[in-house]
């Protein structure tokens, strides 16, 4: 099931009856909210699970309208599979699931790089990885810039590989100790898309769609859940949207919740990281499935690094992420086509445009209901991601990827996330 808007099996479009009485209101069905509505499920506690949006998964969202095939337009990897719920999900789903290769194509100026040059990247990379791991190690809640050697001509391209490519924000934009304290991974890819892997969790949960929360009222001895539908009326709310939405007060908190709570939404920041994809009618890049294909990166920090051939479908993810992903996501889609456009010319020449058929741009930081990829803690911020789990008055539970304590920024943090913070809210209610 990939449909672009598509529900998974048993869901409703949007309860007609959102009771005005109950335990528990879940706002957001993304992963988090997922986990935390089956969790409250299993303890037999009533829930009520809204999303503003026109369907489920959040920032795990894939359809085939665009392309013909399956397209991730935001979670593509799987990762940490010791830890990550969908890692098992996946490979009980019937679809096909396979570990991640490592092979790479690198271009300068126009062609591919000698195996010296693509080596004294590498180099270069493990230097930037090794001062950024050493400054984390020790508790140095530092921007990554302010520790990583610069000056050797691959440097930018180490930066933006180990920056916008990965993190979603320039180098000086995020902690080393935050960076340190996450978990190591291997990539996995899910053929029909990871966003498919989540609606299909979602398959026999009842959501209120197009239902968001205007404002949280908490003053009282519970909570109450204003949306555009009615208010409804519970003993405690969890809120798994982003920090980004949170930071921009798309809901309003009344009262306001506490300044430590605040500080720490700030201090927990979303990136910004988009896909161009561009879907082309051969393999032009010579790698098979699942190529990644990386560029020289200049001073002016215009990069993107893409992986090549995505599952076979003849997708390339040409991924932008940090302030550039910001610039381009400002100047609009096309704007950002035609920048990789003109790079995968450069790169390898006239078979670009003979074998292009579609292309098109994610803009998350743009939407109103995310504002952003995936949230890391600013340098100084680190502690402030235990500061964010806490709960507020015992009625406000704030769950999401941001908030797990390392493996934010992963469809697995916000499921995990999502179901602790639901067992705790059972508890808290039941008493």
């Amino acid at each position: 099931m990939c449909g672009a808007a598509a529900l998974a099996p048993g869901l409703a479009r949007a309860a007609s009856d959102l009771s005005s009485d109950t335990d528990v209101v879940i706002v957001g069905a993304g992963a988090a909210g997922i986990s935390a509505a089956h969790a409250l499920a299993g303890e037999g506690v009533r829930h009520v699970l809204i999303e503003a949006g026109s369907r489920v998964g959040g920032r795990a969202f894939t359809e085939s309208e665009t392309f013909g095939v399956p397209f991730d337009h935001g979670a593509h990897w799987v990762q940490n599979q010791e830890r990550n719920p969908y890692f098992n999900r996946a490979k009980a789903s019937g679809h096909r699931f396979y570990k991640a290769t490592e092979a790479y194509r690198i271009f300068r100026d126009g062609a591919e790089v000698s195996e010296a040059e693509a080596g004294r990247l590498w180099e270069v990379w493990d230097e930037v990885y090794g001062a950024i791991t050493e400054a984390g190690k020790a508790g140095e809640d530092v921007s990554a810039a302010s520790v990583s050697p610069s000056g050797d001509e691959w440097a930018q391209t180490a930066w933006f590989g180990i920056g916008p490519w990965e993190m979603g924000k320039d180098l000086k934009d995020f902690s080393c100790a935050d960076w340190w304290n996450s978990a190591d991974s291997v990539d996995w890819y899910c053929a029909e898309g990871y966003g498919t892997l989540v609606a299909e969790h979602a398959a026999g949960l009842t959501v209120a769609l197009e239902t968001p929360a205007t404002r949280i009222r908490w003053g009282g001895q519970g909570v109450e859940v204003e949306t555009p539908r009615g208010t409804v009326r519970a003993k405690a709310v969890i809120v798994t949207v982003s920090t980004g939405v949170l930071a921009a007060e798309g809901i309003v908190f009344e009262p306001a919740l506490p300044v430590e709570t605040q500080e720490a939404i700030h201090a927990i920041p979303m990136g910004d990281y988009n896909h161009i994809a561009v879907q082309l009618s051969e393999d032009i890049f010579g790698m098979g499935e699942d190529g990644y294909l990386l560029h020289h990166v200049g001073e002016d920090g215009e990069a993107f690094g893409a992986l090549t051939n995505a599952s076979g479908t003849g997708l390339a993810y040409c991924d932008v992420g940090g302030s550039f992903a910001r610039e381009l996501e400002e100047a609009g889609e096309e704007a950002a086509v035609d920048f990789v456009m003109g790079k995968l010319r450069g790169m390898l020449g006239g078979d670009v445009d003979r074998h292009f058929v579609k292309a098109t741009a994610t803009a998350w930081t743009a939407d109103p209901l995310f504002r952003g990829c995936y949230a890391s803690a600013a340098p100084g911020g680190y502690p402030m991601r235990e500061v964010l789990r806490r709960p507020v008055g015992e009625r406000v539970f704030l769950a999401g990827e941001a908030c797990h304590g390392d493996l934010w920024a992963t469809v697995g943090g916000a499921d995990l996330s999502g179901r602790d913070t639901a067992r705790a809210v059972a508890l808290a209610v039941a008493g």
